[in-house]
């Protein structure tokens, strides 16, 4: 089975963006976590220390 040279051109012009998009997509999502494990043990701070 041959496959078209279409899908060729197509799988290369839009599968390196996608790929490179899911990349940076996990990597700012781990970041989120951390500043959002930050932001958590800072609000525990000031609640922790407010009368």
């Amino acid at each position: 089975m041959e496959i078209p040279l279409e899908w060729v051109n197509l799988l290369s012009n839009v599968g390196f963006p996608v790929l490179l998009v899911f990349y940076l997509l996990v990597r700012i999502e781990k970041s989120f976590e951390q500043l959002e494990d930050a932001i958590e043990n800072l609000l525990n701070e000031i609640n922790r220390k407010t009368p």
